[in-house]
């Protein structure tokens, strides 16, 4: 009677200039059955000198060990020195939010790409990892759907509209593009400045923007709204 054989354990390498974090997840892998902490390294420079890491089937990078700014490059450049790589990224919700649209490429270059926050529980960030090595795909929830948004709005080839806005938010999205503080425009409508900042971020979230001045920028091109009305 043959002996079933053991199912191949899933390598991974970790690279993170935090030491608490990597030694933390190099803990979670060596625990985990099915998988093998084969090494890690403080930076990507590192870690391509460390011959073994072209063992890895997994590579779990912490964002914050790279330059945000250049991630795009980095990203690419990484594929090309592993042009099947399997990638988990570990980032911050303010990493998800500098993910953009044009970054998809350099990250869909990869064989396997992922991206989830690290303030998740280690079993989930272990659980992202069998995932990556087993050919699938996992974000957070929030960045696919922010750039899902953006896409559409950027693709669309019909006039803008105001989507779902409300009457009360159109009024703020005009007082936001007449350049009026969240304190003016909580005066003129009677209501509190927390109110007028919960208007803004819900115009910001239907818009699929991040910041007021792209906000101001779209309000005052697309017709959504007309600054030169009321104006004396």
């Amino acid at each position: 009677m043959n002996k079933e054989q053991p199912a191949k354990q899933i390598s991974v390498f970790i690279v993170s200039e935090f030491e608490p974090l990597r030694l933390g997840l190099a803990e979670g892998v060596t625990r985990a059955p099915d998988l093998e902490l084969i090494g890690s390294s403080d930076t990507l420079e590192e870690m391509v000198q460390l011959g073994g890491v072209r063992n890895a089937d997994v590579i779990i990078i912490d964002t914050p060990a790279l330059n945000r700014a250049d991630m795009p490059r980095v990203y690419r450049g990484v594929s090309e020195w592993f042009p099947a790589l399997r990638v988990l990224f570990l980032g911050s919700i303010e990493d998800g939010l500098s993910i953009s649209p044009e970054d998809v490429p350099a990250y869909m270059s990869m064989g396997t790409v992922g991206f989830v926050y690290k303030t998740g529980g280690i079993d989930r960030l272990l659980d992202a990892t069998r995932v990556i090595a087993a050919g699938g795909f996992v974000c957070e929830t929030e960045v696919i759907r922010r750039i899902l948004t953006r896409l559409i709005n950027w693709t669309s080839d019909a006039a803008p509209t105001n989507g779902d806005l409300s009457a009360r938010e159109m009024q703020v999205l005009n007082l936001v593009a007449r350049a009026r503080s969240n304190k003016e425009i909580a005066l003129e409508l009677f209501v509190s400045e927390g109110t007028v900042k919960a208007h803004v971020s819900h115009i910001m979230s239907k818009l699929g923007m991040e910041r007021r001045a792209e906000l101001v920028r779209y309000a005052l091109t697309s017709g959504l709204v007309d600054v030169t009305e009321g104006a004396s």
